[in-house]
Order: C-alpha cells, then structure tokens, then sequence
C-alpha cells in the first residue's frame, strides 16, 4: 500500500452502496487497467493509498473469509 498524494481527478471514483448522501464515503477507482486499485475518502480527496492488485486481492479474499470482519 501506498500513499498518493496525487488526487486522481481525472479518475472516474466509484462510491460505497453503504453511502448515503454527503456523509464520509469510501471512494474506490481502479487505476493501471486493474493493476492496481486506489481507495480514498470523499471528504478529503486529496489522499489516495493505492493497493496492487495482489494486495488489493489478498484484502478482499480475508474480507470473505472472515479473516478480517467489517465493523457496523
């Protein structure tokens, strides 16, 4: 994972299902033709941490087995 400053404006950002209205919201938009992802807060855009898609695929993969839990 990194963090970029870069905000990736020309990006197209793809929002959580769980966002409602102008609330804190979890930004997503894959960047390098999948290569690699880039995740970012809809209320301060201008920090980007970026993910390569093994890391992003490993994050996803402990999400679905409940190796990592989601907090409600």
């Amino acid at each position: 994972m990194t963090r970029d400053s870069i905000t990736h404006t020309d990006r197209t950002w793809l929002r959580s299902s769980r966002c409602v209205g102008e609330a804190h919201c979890v930004e997503l938009s894959v960047i390098d033709s999948g290569e690699r992802v880039a995740l970012r807060n809809s209320q301060r855009p201008g920090t980007v941490l970026t993910f390569d898609a093994a890391e992003w695929r490993n994050f996803m993969d402990g999400l679905k087995t409940g190796e990592l839990r989601l907090s409600r």
